[in-house]
Formats: C-alpha cells, sequence, structure tokens
C-alpha cells in the first residue's frame, strides 16, 4: 500500500472488473483463484502465499424509477500466519516470505 503527500492511500496491481451475471462474477473469482500463489511448505502441501479480496457491488432499482440501492460485499481471504519454526521452514526466502506476510497481517 502507497500513501501520498495528501495521504491518500493507494495499492498496486488491483483490478476492477465488471460482472453483469452470477457467471461472470465466479467467472471472475475463479480467476483469481487460479492466478493465487502457493508454494509446498513441510507441513502444507499447497499454502497460499498471498491475500485475497472480492468486493462484490450491487447497484439495484425499479424499472422507471430514479431511486437506486448500493450495496457492498467485502470478502477477504487472508494468507495464513505461520510460525517459521513450527512449519518446519529452513531456506532463508521462505522464511523472509512468511514474515512478510506476518507483517502484512498486523
Amino acid at each position: 500500500m502507497l500513501e501520498d503527500l495528501q495521504g491518500r492511500c493507494s495499492m498496486k496491481n488491483l483490478s476492477v472488473h465488471r460482472a453483469d451475471t452470477e457467471e461472470d462474477a465466479l467467472n471472475l473469482l475463479f480467476i483469481g483463484d487460479t492466478n493465487r500463489v502457493v508454494s509446498e511448505t513441510p507441513k502444507n502441501d499447497a499454502s497460499t502465499r498471498s491475500h485475497c479480496i472480492f468486493i462484490i457491488d450491487i447497484e439495484s432499482g425499479q424499472m422507471g424509477s430514479d431511486v437506486r440501492t448500493h450495496s457492498k460485499l467485502h470478502i477477504v481471504d487472508l494468507a495464513g500466519s505461520e510460525r517459521v519454526y513450527k512449519a518446519g521452514h529452513d531456506d532463508e526466502k521462505i522464511i523472509n516470505e512468511a514474515k512478510n506476510i506476518n507483517g502484512s497481517l498486523f
């Protein structure tokens, strides 16, 4: 996350996609899931190494009316917090990655 001089925050590598149908939304969720990074640890063959945020923004209204209703649902899946010594890591790169993931959870 980056903060500019005016205090506005932004994040890198995010994308926004419109889904007009349930099928479109499920396809986007599937694409996000397949793009997640996983790696093997001694305790878990497919440990996720990333966070996933899926925001559903719904707008609805009646035909012929200017009144609109907006709702937002945030679904957040955080990478697991790992205790390096319990996970059995000995690779320096993996240890640093786990430390960075743990730090980002705070």
